[in-house]
């Protein structure tokens, strides 16, 4: 999946789609709802009933979204991602989702994702876990908003961007994250409070443009290395591990695709000492979700807004652990910059979308979006610049049950950075 179009034309398809999301959210009437299972049964002529909306306490709905294709900077790419959502117990108890996405490549990358989010009866307790593998390679760019050139043409393939920009600081790293929070209903409230624990560990870091000889006409050290030497930090492996404080409050009716509802979630996570190679810290993170439904006849025609934040209290956090774009729960913030494109000590992302039908059967949709992300430096202060983004994507319904899309999304950001992503459920 690679692309030489000029960034015009991406922008006048743009121009376009906008100028016919009027007609399409306002100048139809949603009345029947389909998904792909549906339309294949009647291509086929089936005579199967289509399937009936309700969801079965127990059953598992199950979305498939292969992977397979071919970029410069990775080869070869083979993998899938599966969307998997169940209905633990009876109502009131909300719908459980999980998600598991496997690749490889040949440019000896190897990438598993695990995340879950898990309602028990009654919505007494509600679990959140990610968990990755990753044996992987990505450029970085420094601290803070620095549009020097470093923006490029991107293609994401479920998560995984399948080219390199100029001018970025190639790094190979390898990744482990286990990431597991359980929080307890309080009383006959929405609010949640619990604990978690956050695990990472980078090893076998390879600084690829870093050359420490300065006789040498390549000599250049990089904002990595230059960060774990000032830090006293190992600049080829490092662990953080956390504990979690959390606090959170949630009405979303469905978690893959609300239509109506908050979420609200603050995390205080302590960072001891307990690894050699870690370091002391203390982090404060948010994140705020919420959702308006503009019509009673048409359910996909939301506005949604998002926002998350992660914040050092004190000590100090390993180069690669710090917040930056693109290394959310879902690899979802920052459409229209590569992943890691920016990070910083501190980091606030924002993001506004909104979600309107395509097609009156309810198969096809879509949406508009605008971000920003304001990320610090030593020098710069947090809110001192900002990097933009926006851009349309195309939904097609995979499970009108559980609410599960094909997401297929093209974003624009500074320095006619701008890109194509392709994913299964919302971006948030």
């Amino acid at each position: 999946m690679h692309s030489t179009l000029p960034a015009i034309t991406g922008k006048r398809c743009l121009t376009a789609l906008l100028c016919s999301i009027w007609f399409s959210a306002f100048g139809q009437t949603l009345v029947e709802d389909r998904d792909i299972t549906d339309v294949i049964q009647e291509w086929r002529g089936s005579t199967n009933a289509i399937q009936r909306p309700e969801l079965e306490v127990g059953k598992n709905y199950i979305s498939l979204l292969p992977v397979l294709g071919y970029a410069p900077a990775n080869g070869f790419t083979a993998g899938g991602a599966i969307s998997i959502s169940r209905l633990m117990a009876p109502s009131p108890t909300r719908l459980s989702t999980a998600m598991l996405n496997c690749q490889i490549t040949s440019k000896q990358q190897f990438i598993v994702n695990a995340r879950s989010k898990v309602y028990l009866k009654n919505n007494r307790w509600f679990l959140q876990g990610d968990w990755r593998l990753l044996f992987f390679s990505q450029p970085t760019y420094g601290l803070g908003i620095n549009n020097a050139g470093g923006n490029s043409y991107l293609v994401s393939l479920n998560e995984l961007p399948l080219n390199t920009p100029p001018k970025a600081e190639p790094m190979r790293f390898n990744y482990v994250r286990i990431y597991q929070d359980a929080v307890r209903k309080i009383g006959h409230t929405s609010l949640y409070a619990g604990i978690g624990i956050a695990f990472e560990n980078h090893f076998n870091i390879k600084d690829e443009k870093l050359n420490t000889d300065t006789s040498s006409e390549q000599f250049f050290i990089t904002n990595h290395y230059a960060y774990a030497v000032v830090n006293n930090l190992n600049p080829n492996q490092y662990t953080t591990t956390g504990f979690n404080l959390n606090l959170l409050s949630d009405t979303r009716d469905v978690i893959a695709n609300p239509y109506s509802g908050h979420y609200a979630a603050l995390t205080l996570r302590l960072n001891p000492k307990i690894f050699k190679s870690a370091r002391q810290s203390m982090q404060l993170n948010y994140d705020l979700r919420y959702y308006w439904g503009l019509s009673d006849s048409k359910d996909r025609q939301v506005i949604s807004f998002w926002s998350w934040g992660s914040f050092i209290l004190n000590g100090e956090v390993p180069y690669l652990a710090l917040p930056s774009v693109g290394w959310d729960t879902y690899n979802r913030s920052g459409r229209g910059y590569v992943q890691g494109r920016y990070r910083g000590l501190d980091m606030v992302y924002t993001e506004a979308e909104y979600r309107f039908p395509l097609s009156n059967n309810g198969m096809w949709g879509g949406v508009a979006f605008v971000n920003s992300t304001f990320a610090s430096g030593y020098e710069l202060r947090l809110f001192e610049k900002a990097a933009p983004g926006l851009g349309v994507g195309l939904r097609m319904k995979m499970d009108k049950r559980a609410r599960v899309n094909l997401t297929v999304d093209y974003g624009l950001g500074l320095d006619r950075s701008h890109g194509i992503y392709f994913s299964m459920q919302e971006t948030f």
